[in-house]
């Protein structure tokens, strides 16, 4: 953007080939916008607000037919071969600007009161906008500057991300010296046999098949779990010693203790035997 914002040179010529043109006060800001965007090397290549443009389109410094003869205004501008758009719509007592880059969708807005910002629809520039310094000013720093500000921010953290020697990516993009990130230890995952066989295991608890099952830790981090004595079944039920790691929740299933060693039979007990004479007591 220039940095003379005094220097007014080139509106006159421009006022002077729209004159008969200007019909409301709208137009006198646009056309001073127009002539600003001009002046800091944007070239306008027609109305409307399409996306897209042709390959090697310059444009030119002069406003295309029907610039004021819509509603509203679009203009679609070129600047170091991108596109944006500018629209301008009035509301109520005010003229509303904004302005869009078309890459990366970034956008800007200002806002004039038309009435006290244009005077008069004819004249020259003191007579115009009497204010038009302040114009000025908030075309650049609120309208264009945005823009811009954005653009060498991200460029800025872009150029603060760190590379290796192969040169990938391997630090923050976020200030002067960012601190680069390597991990001091990559887990490993080796799981038993074929990636298929994965799973195998939960199918059939009691074999004894590779792939492992659902309890894998594939990180392998946790300690190994402790085998349990031998003889003692760790859960009621049919399952093997370790089936089901200690304070997992566990559902029993089937009559519970049914491989526990039982106690020989003895003979009965003579108070469980009949009494003399039981087949002739009911009798």
């Amino acid at each position: 953007m220039s940095d003379d914002l005094n220097n007014t040179f080139g509106f006159e010529l421009l006022n002077k080939l729209y004159d008969t043109q200007v019909s409301k006060k709208e137009d006198v800001l646009v056309l001073f916008v127009h002539w600003y965007f001009n002046k800091n090397g944007f070239r306008c290549i027609g109305l409307g607000d399409s996306k897209t443009r042709e390959t090697g389109e310059k444009g030119s410094e002069l406003l295309p037919e029907g610039w004021n003869q819509q509603p509203n205004y679009t203009l679609r501008y070129v600047f170091k071969d991108k596109l944006y758009i500018l629209l301008g719509t009035k509301s109520d007592s005010d003229f509303l600007l904004n302005l869009l880059r078309v890459e990366g969708n970034e956008a800007s807005s200002i806002q004039f009161p038309i009435e006290t910002t244009v005077n008069s629809l004819h004249g020259s520039l003191e007579i115009l906008m009497p204010t038009y310094q302040t114009a000025l000013n908030t075309i650049e720093n609120d309208l264009l500057t945005p823009i811009y500000r954005n653009r060498s921010e991200n460029s800025t953290q872009t150029s603060h991300q760190s590379t290796n020697e192969e040169g990938r990516n391997i630090g923050y993009p976020f200030g002067p010296n960012p601190v680069p990130w390597i991990p001091s230890s990559v887990p490993s995952w080796e799981p038993d046999g074929s990636l298929r066989n994965i799973g195998a295991r939960d199918l059939d608890p009691l074999g004894q098949g590779t792939g492992g099952g659902m309890l894998y830790d594939p990180l392998r981090t946790r300690p190994p779990i402790p085998p349990r004595a031998p003889g003692g079944l760790g859960v009621p039920g049919r399952l093997p010693p370790g089936a089901v790691p200690p304070g997992a929740r566990f559902d029993p299933f089937g009559p519970p203790d049914i491989l526990r060693p039982r106690l020989p039979r003895r003979d009965p007990d003579s108070d469980h035997l009949p009494p003399p004479g039981y087949d002739d007591m009911f009798m």
